[in-house]
């Protein structure tokens, strides 16, 4: 079950492609990362409680990488029922980026089947999703300046709510969801399992 109001996530229009930083939108690429027993364990805590929350960058999962999460501020955690009994599970994490003064997304997902989790998941870089890259509020810099980069969200959250059901989730994470979804889906269909 995809959160697309309008049904399954459509192809997007093939899209230009440029350098970083040109203002050309790049084709979303999926890198597949086999997940080790701490990583399932940190994940199965998320996958267990339907509808979202903002976590803190202390609780983003290892999955994502150290030299990575210096640049990350918090996190979305979504978790959806599938059709099947299962869950999918999307880590939409928040990356400042310091070069166009922006804040990015980069969702990390993985199915979890009514008979366990996947063994590995995907994250999805690159996405063109509305909203997926959005000018910070005027005090966001000044937050990392003084503090670094982290939790700015968690206090100052950008709908005004830390958690809720999956119809209230902030702007663009619902896409993000929608599109690691999708994706993660498109690829084992595929035969990458």
């Amino acid at each position: 079950m995809l959160l697309a109001k309008s049904g399954p996530l459509q192809n997007p229009e093939p899209l230009y492609r440029g350098e970083p930083g040109d203002g050309i939108m790049w084709d979303p690429k999926p890198s597949w990362v086999s997940l080790t027993t701490t990583q399932q364990t940190e994940l199965d805590a998320f996958a267990q409680m339907p509808g979202w929350r903002l976590v803190s960058k202390d609780s983003i999962p290892t999955v994502f990488p150290n030299s990575f999460r210096t640049k990350l501020d918090s996190a979305v955690m979504i978790a959806a029922p599938t059709s099947s009994g299962g869950t999918y599970l999307v880590c939409n994490a928040l990356r400042a980026d310091f070069r166009t003064r922006s804040v990015d997304q980069e969702p990390f997902a993985i199915i979890y089947h009514s008979t366990g989790a996947d063994p590995s998941g995907m994250f999805l870089h690159h996405g063109n999703w509305p909203d997926r890259t959005q000018p910070p509020p005027s005090d966001f810099w000044d937050h990392v300046r003084e503090s670094g980069v982290g939790d700015y969200f968690l206090t100052n959250p950008p709908s005004g709510l830390t958690s809720g059901a999956l119809d209230q989730l902030p702007p663009g994470h619902r896409e993000a969801f929608d599109s690691a979804v999708s994706y993660y889906r498109s690829q084992r269909r595929e035969g990458s399992e």
